[in-house]
């Protein structure tokens, strides 16, 4: 009958011993490259935030630019009307002061004169 080779005891935990070094060092490996990932996430989100924050003020400061723009503009359209009526009320007042003044002048020496 054949003899059996038995394993050599020596080699068998050493291969044990390289295995678990290999799987230490693809764990190691791994747990930096998700760091590494984490990292760039990361800087890419700060990245992505400041720049949505950047354009989120820009557009405050052009929507406060245009909202002033409309409040000029409405604030002159409403000074020239109101300077319009001014006029005509004053014109009306000019046109109408002889007649004013003689119903005026009529009530008064109706009241007092009889």
């Amino acid at each position: 009958m054949m003899e059996e080779k038995k394993p050599d005891m020596g080699e068998v935990v050493k291969n044990i011993l390289e295995a678990e070094a290999r799987a230490e060092e693809i764990t190691a490996n791994a747990k930096a490259k998700c760091k590494e990932i984490t990292a760039d996430a990361e800087a890419e989100a700060a990245a992505i935030k400041a720049q949505s924050e950047e354009q989120v003020k820009d557009k405050l400061r052009q929507e406060a630019g245009e909202a002033a723009l409309r409040a000029n503009r409405l604030s002159e359209l409403a000074r020239k009307q109101c300077s319009e009526e001014q006029e005509r009320l004053a014109k009306l007042a000019h046109d109408n002061s002889s007649q004013a003044v003689k119903i005026i002048l009529e009530r008064l020496t109706n009241r007092y004169a009889g």
